[in-house]
């Protein structure tokens, strides 16, 4: 049927058409789907960067992405309960357990069959001592998720864990098998069980029946004891510069092993020790030396005995005239009082091949009585000896050691010389080095002592010398020079508390062995000026400092030090406390840690400094 009607008007050509209501609002939908599926990848991009990282155990990174993630999440209003998840996980990792719980609750409430939520707040509440509120909760768990969901069946193992947990009268089952020891043939097994120190060994042998007969039947397990402390903070301190090192922390330092430990090693090792060492803190008695004596006498190759060890004198000296052989290289008995010249002359008489010798403390053996006791072993007057380390610290002796080195060879060989003072009280026992001094000025050019010195330590040698104002002491610290200690090739020097030692003494010091120092230890030293430093650079375009110290040199200005500090491209260790560094000895030391062929700092003490914040902002961010 046709209805007669106005007849409509065609649009004049090239005019728009104006869209309907149905068209905006489709492409309004259009433009909002879009934004949100942008949005959405762009939170799995930073999910499955945080996912990542926490797979390779990189949970501080994890954590910045996951925070991203769920910042975005919230903004758009996405709820996801992945990301609450994953976050949850590594918070428990990082061990933050309340923003963690915080995090699996959450996941929980937005999906109700997150069971990696439930396992989560289980897990945290069974490792802050709360197992039952963990079995309730995974157990609420179970009730809720439905069975055929992901996890499910990692939910029903973690109840049937943490019932176990509960039981008292569950016994855990050992399967036998799987003992890896057991498994190695047992040559293997030896030299693995050789890279553990004494006290896991004895933990060892409380593992199983079979390990301890393993253990006890293999003398050369027990040959060289070692006990590391126990405590990781102690361990990390043991690698640091001294001057980095808490007093505090390192005076309670103290292994305390019991006595009926050293004893069984005694006895275990049936004549094959090759190291005898009785740690700080361990009490020594007659019983534990007898079980030394109950075998075939040993082929030392060491001895230690611990600064603050309970032994005896009786039974040092029973020690030393039983086991001291040829084969000994290394004798250390730092601060025995009771050690005397007969003792250094049985050591000189029967260890022929001494390197290591630690006599630190040892206040009544005289120097005079060392060099006869070696003098009536070696063939000629003129002749050295093995020797190569040689620790004298707080020693009255020290002055007759330089003296009587200038005349006679015996210690030529020495590389090592520790001769620190710590102890003013050895000062007061310094006495004849007035005819000491006078044999030094007939002699205009002594000959250097110990040529072949590549370390040496003279902490407090120039300063509490100086400062006592007697005449021995005084000059004490004009044999360091006169002794040409310092000579070239010298690679580590320690002087702390050099305070009151004079320009001209430390300029002819340090003059022959600037250029080969690789560690540099040299504290409130007043005579260390800049035109020194200048001076001691010279033409030098690279220096092979590994350590240095400089703290309390304040007449060293900035511009000198940092001109050290770019000729020293291996520093690792660097204190510059108390002294004139600015932002150009920091920038120096920025360069280091951004340079790609440099070791990298590991230790920077940069106390009380005219250092701003800007240059230590650059130098945290390379």
């Amino acid at each position: 049927m046709f209805v007669a009607g106005k007849k409509r008007k065609a649009p004049p050509s090239g005019a728009r058409t104006a869209p309907s209501a149905r068209a905006r609002t489709n492409t309004s939908l259009s433009a909002a789907s879009s934004a949100l599926k942008a949005t959405e990848a762009e939170i799995n991009k930073w999910y499955l960067l945080g996912t990542e990282n926490a797979r390779e155990r990189q949970y501080r990174t994890s954590l910045d992405y996951c925070n991203r993630a769920i910042a975005l999440a919230l903004n758009e209003n996405v709820r996801n309960a992945r990301l609450y998840e994953t976050r949850a996980h590594v918070l428990h990792k990082l061990g933050e357990y309340k923003r963690a719980m915080d995090d699996a609750k959450e996941a929980v409430i937005i999906d109700s069959n997150s069971t990696a939520g439930y396992m989560r707040i289980a897990s945290i509440l069974a490792a802050t001592g709360k197992p039952k509120d963990a079995l309730d909760v995974i157990t609420k768990g179970l009730k809720t998720v439905h069975a055929q969901t992901s996890g499910y069946t990692q939910m029903d193992i973690q109840r049937m864990s943490i019932e176990r947990q509960l039981d008292p009268t569950y016994v855990p089952r050992v399967d036998y098998r799987l003992d890896p020891i057991q498994r190695l043939p047992e040559d293997l097994a030896v030299l693995v069980l050789r890279l553990l120190d004494t006290r896991m060994l004895a933990i060892c042998r409380a593992v199983s029946r079979y390990w301890m007969m393993l253990i006890d039947s293999v003398p050369v397990l027990w040959s060289r004891p070692q006990f590391t402390s126990s405590n990781a903070i102690q361990e990390l301190m043991c690698q640091l510069p001294a001057y980095v090192k808490p007093r505090k922390l390192l005076s309670r330092q103290n292994h305390n092993i019991p006595e009926c430990i050293l004893r069984h090693v005694l006895e275990k090792s049936r004549g094959s020790l090759l190291s005898l060492w009785f740690p700080d803190g361990s009490a020594v008695t007659s019983a534990t030396v007898d079980a030394l004596f109950g075998h075939r006498r040993p082929r030392l190759s060491s001895i230690d005995i611990g600064r603050t060890a309970i032994v005896s004198e009786t039974l040092i000296n029973r020690v030393l005239n039983w086991t001291l052989s040829s084969q000994i290289t290394d004798i250390r008995l730092p601060y025995r009082s009771h050690i005397g010249n007969e003792a250094m002359e049985v050591i000189a008489r029967e260890a022929s091949a001494l390197r290591v010798l630690d006599i630190s403390g040892c206040t009544k053996v005289r120097v005079k009585h060392m060099f006869k006791a070696w003098n009536s072993v070696i063939a000629d007057a003129q002749g050295s000896t093995a020797l190569e380390k040689l620790y004298m610290n707080d020693h009255p002796g020290i002055p007759e050691l330089l003296v009587y080195s200038t005349k006679y060879r015996h210690f030529s060989n020495l590389k090592v010389l520790h001769m620190a003072i710590r102890d003013q009280g050895v000062l007061s026992m310094y006495a004849g080095l007035g005819p000491v001094m006078e044999y030094l000025q007939r002699i205009p050019n002594a000959q250097i002592p110990f040529p072949g010195l590549i370390e040496l330590n003279i902490d407090g040698v120039w300063d509490a010398t100086i400062a006592s104002q007697r005449f021995e002491s005084i000059n004490t610290a004009l044999l360091i020079s006169r002794c040409r200690l310092l000579c070239s090739g010298l690679r580590r020097l320690s002087a702390l508390d050099a305070a009151f030692v004079g320009a001209v003494l430390l300029h002819a010091s340090l003059t022959d062995c600037f250029s080969t120092l690789q560690k540099l230890h040299l504290t409130r030293a007043a005579g260390f000026d800049s035109s020194m430093l200048w001076t001691l650079l010279g033409a030098h375009q690279q220096l092979p400092l590994v350590s240095l110290d400089l703290s309390g040199c304040v007449a060293v200005d900035a511009p000198a030090m940092a001109a050290l500090i770019s000729r020293c491209s291996g520093l690792v260790h660097v204190n510059l406390s108390q002294t004139p560094a600015d932002n150009t000895v920091m920038a120096e030391l920025t360069r280091i840690m951004s340079a790609d062929n440099a070791t990298g700092l590991e230790v920077v003490v940069l106390d009380t400094t005219d250092i701003t914040g800007v240059a230590a902002r650059d130098f945290a961010s390379a």
